[in-house]
């Protein structure tokens, strides 16, 4: 088995491999020298920067495997993956805690200021004026899409005292009833909520499922939060909606090209962004990469019984 791992990738999961077989390691390697170099391996493991679409997947003659460690497939060709015999694995419970969690720290900064303020104290400005914010006790969270990640904030909002509202025509609605979720429709979400946070996968239906329309929907002064897919909110619409005041403060872990390069979100003081660190644990890249190390390895196994 020769394996090639384009991106940073935990050293529990390497080891695993390396036990199976030859691994090369050519992080941040340039799109060129990936298509030239592809045709060797047997097995390729990524993360979300590098995309697998035709022109790779026709270019690696022997590639059996393609190794997503992470959730998101919206940049692998799975369809054609699978036309062409390659097996497609991602680790859907990887980062759950660890994007919940961030959810939560971001809804923090956004809602008390947190960012600007610790901005103003390392520019020795001490002065409290301008950072009062706004308590989750309280409040009303909407939630787009409620699956693994999204279930997980619902249970750390309603700790803070918060009232839960969810968006998502494919959950069960006794499931939600058990986790004391209201199902609504996307309409009454964003009328209703005081935040909403988005954990949808991107689709064709879901690209700028928020855009000027839903954005002038929501209530005057609400919180947007984005861990799902930078896709799925329209981001010139969002610059208006901040700047208008229509919107309070907006914070991202995703924005949709990555990396963004200039942005005038980045100037405004209500807006805040990571650089996609949902899965940025030490906990979650340990369990993601030897979870899909063990799935390709057993693989690889099957093929050869």
């Amino acid at each position: 088995m020769k394996c090639l791992i384009t991106e940073k990738f935990h050293e529990s999961g390497i080891e695993l491999l390396k036990e199976k077989g030859t691994v090369d390691i050519r992080y941040n390697i340039c799109r060129e020298n990936l298509l030239e170099c592809i045709g060797e391996y047997d097995v390729l493991i990524v993360r979300s920067d590098t995309p697998v679409d035709k022109k790779l997947i026709d270019c690696a003659k022997q590639l059996k495997v393609v190794g997503m460690a992470g959730i998101g497939l919206n940049h692998i060709d799975t369809e054609y993956a699978k036309e062409k015999g390659i097996a497609v694995f991602n680790v859907p419970d990887g980062s759950i805690d660890s994007v919940a969690e961030l959810t939560i720290g971001l809804l923090l900064c956004i809602s008390r200021k947190v960012y600007n303020a610790i901005d103003a104290v390392k520019k020795n400005h001490w002065d409290k004026t301008g950072f009062t914010g706004n308590q989750l006790k309280g409040k009303t969270i909407g939630l787009v899409a409620i699956g693994k990640i999204g279930s997980r904030v619902a249970k750390l909002c309603q700790a803070f005292g918060m009232k839960v509202m969810a968006y998502d025509p494919f959950i069960d609605p006794n499931l939600a009833a058990e986790m004391d979720v209201e199902l609504v429709s996307l309409e009454d979400l964003l009328m209703k909520s005081d935040i909403i946070s988005m954990h949808a996968p991107l689709t064709p239906q879901t690209y700028h499922m928020i855009g000027k329309n839903e954005l002038g929907m929501m209530k005057e002064g609400a919180y947007i939060i984005n861990l799902g897919r930078g896709g799925l909110i329209d981001e010139d619409a969002l610059y208006d909606a901040l700047v208008s005041g229509k919107i309070k403060g907006a914070a991202v872990d995703v924005m949709e090209k990555e990396p963004p390069g200039p942005s005038k979100l980045f100037e405004l003081d209500n807006f805040i962004a990571t650089p996609h660190i949902g899965a940025g644990t030490v906990e979650a890249q340990q369990y993601i990469a030897q979870s899909l190390a063990n799935k390709v390895i057993n693989y690889m196994k099957s093929l050869e019984a």
